[in-house]
């Protein structure tokens, strides 16, 4: 199909019942990369979230490994009526199979069906290589990428080529969903810093525990990071244990040790311990993962308590969240500058 083909199917989709055209509601450009087993719920997330983010969304669906080139088209419109006159707004998505070489030259099928003078996001929802063929012709087109670090199965080596994306100064702003989930509890651990006899505990911090499962070593790794980039700590040792990891760091008061530990048999991301010389400070998941308790504790008295609704994150929220941001994210980055050094032994 040809660009005006594609228009004037789209434009037809978004016709009202009185032959007047729906309005295009296109915000911003949304670009995903994906494959055939996760095609059908990368358009439900696209769906969900047509109503606060519409966009024009271009899905390709890619496989490079078939020997010959070929080329699929489908078109979609998701519509609601709004104001008082039922006229419908409209987000578009455009689907495109391909297969074979066509599938390492994407930016060439995208490129001319973009918007112009809306930003463009780039998502890969699953397993991600900047190695990969079709790579440097997409992000050349985009204004932020969106990757899963946890999503190839491999942490240590995801977040290296991730960490090493952001050192090219052509790379657009990079955005992370194991960044996005951990989003509540940085903002719970901080808060349990927020009274002012408490406030100076930061920098007296010793020792810290997080409990995660397996698959969630990234979100871990991510927010010791967070933790050391912020409070400027710097990095003496860190050690590979059964499955975990212990690390040391030097802080403007003493030595701060935290170790990583993968025994939560539930949640990727189950409890936070922080201990200064006086505190205990928590963060822990509910036993239904629908919730969080807060503590603060000292001399074994529990000083502050409260338990919070978190809820659970899908797909689409988790995209929704990172449609927020354009510019680099200088926390993030810091966060995953310090979890590779962390990996280098």
């Amino acid at each position: 199909m040809s660009v005006e083909q594609i228009e004037r199917e789209l434009g037809q989709l978004r016709m009202n019942e009185d032959g007047t055209l729906g309005l295009r509601a296109s915000v911003l450009n949304l670009i995903v990369v994906t494959d055939e087993d996760s095609a059908e719920e990368v358009t439900r997330s696209v769906s969900h979230i047509a109503g606060r983010y519409p966009s024009r969304a271009i899905v390709l669906i890619s496989d490079p490994e078939e020997a010959q080139t070929n080329l699929d088209f489908g078109l979609s419109a998701f519509c609601s009526v709004r104001g008082g006159g039922g006229a419908q707004v409209c987000a578009e998505q455009i689907t495109i199979h391909a297969e074979g070489p066509s599938a390492e030259h994407l930016e060439s099928l995208a490129g001319p069906l973009l918007v112009s003078d809306l930003p463009v996001f780039l998502w890969y929802p699953g397993p991600f290589s900047p190695s990969s063929p079709e790579f440097p012709g997409m992000a050349g087109l985009a204004d932020r990428i969106i990757l899963d670090s946890a999503a190839a199965g491999d942490c240590t080596r995801s977040l290296r080529e991730i960490s090493g994306l952001l050192d090219k100064p052509e790379t657009p702003a990079v955005g992370d969903l194991q960044w996005v989930e951990l989003s509540p509890w940085r903002s719970l651990l901080a808060e349990l810093f927020s009274s002012p006899e408490r406030a100076g505990e930061l920098e007296r911090l010793r020792e810290i525990e997080i409990l995660h499962a397996p698959d969630g070593e990234c979100r871990a790794l991510l927010f010791v990071g967070w933790l050391a980039s912020t409070l400027g700590w710097t990095l003496e040792e860190s050690i590979r244990t059964e499955g975990g990891r212990e690390v040391r760091f030097s802080g403007p008061s003493g030595e701060v040790s935290a170790e990583m530990s993968p025994a939560s048999p539930d949640a990727p991301f189950r409890r936070v311990r922080l201990f200064s010389e006086d505190y205990g400070f928590e963060v822990a998941r509910s036993r239904d993962l629908s919730e969080a308790r807060t503590a603060v504790t000292r001399g074994g008295e529990t000083l502050a308590e409260r338990t919070v609704h978190l809820g659970t994150f899908d797909l689409g929220v988790l995209l929704g969240e990172e449609l927020r941001y354009r510019g680099r994210d200088e926390l993030y980055e810091g966060a995953l500058r310090t979890a590779v050094e962390v990996l280098v032994p």
